[in-house]
């Protein structure tokens, strides 16, 4: 992620930081370390992160398995993270978030809209992977309770039914894979495009 100047890097975890990176391509340096208490896990352990338009930093923190739950024992397992531009004042965006791997806000209301790639196991066609979006902090997406918005989870499901999350705003086909999302802001399209939502998909 690109801000005032620096490059922020995600890594499993830690997020690190290049100062002045456009000035220093050829000889960048050592970089400064943001945050280094990220969990370990390299299980959906990989690092989307973008700025928004808050100003702060939103890092993911995927379910480190196909299917457990975690957050009761650190609530930051699968989540969207956010934190100052230093690192301080991290908190939970987002909870119930399996593994994303990529997000964006809406060019005019500036919410923050998210892929979601869904649990493996329960078939060919279950569970669909999920287009979400989170229009204020603290809303839980369902995981690992709950999939797609109305799937109960075989084994988690029965201590949290599905009525009580927020459901998709869209659901995707099963196994897609979602590995980037966009808003098309530009002129080259037709004007259709403008503000609509570009997904990358690769299949399981």
């Amino acid at each position: 992620a690109f801000h005032n100047g620096s490059l922020y890097v995600g890594e499993i975890s830690r997020i690190t930081r290049f100062h002045n990176i456009e000035s220093r391509l050829e000889s960048p340096g050592d970089p400064v370390v943001v945050n280094d208490a990220l969990p370990k896990d390299e299980h959906h352990g990989q690092k989307f992160i973008a700025f928004g338009p808050d100003g702060l930093l939103y890092v993911p923190v995927g379910a480190p398995c196909n299917i457990c739950d975690k957050e009761r024992d650190d609530p930051r397992y699968a989540s969207i993270l956010r934190m100052k531009p230093d690192g301080s004042g991290v908190e939970v965006f987002a909870h119930g978030v399996r593994n994303t791997v990529g997000f964006d806000w809406h060019p005019r209301t500036r919410e923050i809209w998210f892929t979601d790639n869904g649990r493996d196991n329960l078939g060919d066609d279950v569970p669909r992977d999920e287009l979400n979006t989170a229009p204020k902090k603290g809303l839980h997406f369902g995981y690992p309770f709950c999939h797609q918005g109305d799937v109960s989870d075989p084994e988690f499901g029965k201590a949290r039914p599905c009525g009580g999350f927020q459901p998709p705003a869209r659901a995707l086909d099963a196994h897609v894979a979602a590995i980037g999302m966009r808003f098309y802001t530009g002129k080259m399209f037709p004007e259709e495009y403008r503000n609509q939502i570009i997904v990358a998909e690769h299949g399981s």
